[in-house]
């Protein structure tokens, strides 16, 4: 009986097989590091330096390192204020999107009524609005309710834009909830309220995490509408008074811009990434519906 000699597979097929792969899957991650990181470390490096520095001295590890710009920026008294006003804008818009978006999800998930459907899809129709053109409309109307350069009415504009996803991301999220935990509630007494509070919002919690981070993160980033609808310190916000910061003759200061781009994206950063798996939890729950 003759034995059967395994053929070997070509010498092709083992270079494709083995390093071909890897470059093919680490080389695209590699570049998106690189793409992503790589302005973060030039601002942190920037940071780091005087302002003479900043072209003399192109590197990254600055040759000497200084936290002047730092100082600098926490002793304007603009970064002060509009950090109060960035944290009290977004916290607004936080809590007052998830008091309005989370009954309207829960009906549009779980009530059926005439036009549910088309209702649902009218409502993305502002987040299709540039901001550009929602600026001049925005701002007769703030004039008009005596509103202009109001921190209230901020939270109620940033809560209007972001409302719509909210609700869609939610509506998924509940209607991927089995009835049968409500049904089972309801034999036990409990009312519509206490349903919800009691067994909804508990599943909902990562959706919950997901709507507060992007409503969060979309009033502390905003800058077009800030600038249409403020005018004193009293309401400006981070992005604006970052905005402000270059000097009458024109000249910037990079070290200082710099370090307050970082101060006011950092904390961001480091909330985010502790809440990570939930937002991801949260954004593929919506999407499934």
């Amino acid at each position: 009986m003759t034995s059967l000699r395994r053929r070997s597979p070509p010498w092709y097929r083992k270079w494709l097989g083995g390093p071909l792969r890897q470059a093919m899957v680490w080389l695209p991650l590699a570049a998106l590091v690189l793409w992503t990181m790589g302005p973060f470390l030039i601002s942190l490096s920037v940071s780091f330096k005087q302002p003479a520095q900043v072209f003399a001295d192109p590197g990254i590890i600055p040759a000497e390192p200084t936290l002047d710009a730092y100082a600098r920026v926490i002793d304007r008294p603009g970064f002060q204020k509009a950090l109060w006003n960035s944290i009290v804008i977004a916290f607004g818009s936080l809590i007052l999107t998830l008091i309005v978006g989370v009954p309207a999800a829960y009906a549009f998930a779980r009530f059926r009524f005439r036009g549910r459907h088309l209702l649902l899809l009218f409502s993305l129709l502002p987040m299709l609005a540039p901001k550009v053109g929602l600026m001049f409309p925005l701002f007769l109307l703030a004039v008009e309710l005596g509103a202009f350069d109001s921190r209230l009415f901020l939270i109620f504009v940033f809560t209007g834009m972001l409302l719509p996803l909210a609700v869609w991301l939610l509506v998924g999220f509940f209607q991927a909830i089995p009835r049968e935990l409500e049904e089972a509630a309801a034999v036990d007494g409990a009312t519509q309220f206490a349903t919800i509070r009691t067994v909804i919002l508990p599943l909902a919690i990562p959706a919950l995490i997901t709507v507060a981070v992007l409503a969060f993160r979309e009033a502390w980033n905003e800058f077009e509408l800030v600038l249409a609808l403020t005018q004193t310190a009293d309401s400006r916000t981070l992005p604006y008074e970052l905005f402000l910061m270059q000097d009458a003759t024109g000249i910037a200061d990079y070290p200082i811009q710099n370090a307050f781009a970082l101060l006011t994206i950092v904390p961001l950063v480091l909330v985010y990434l502790r809440i990570e798996r939930y937002v991801a939890e949260g954004l593929l729950s919506g999407a499934v519906k």
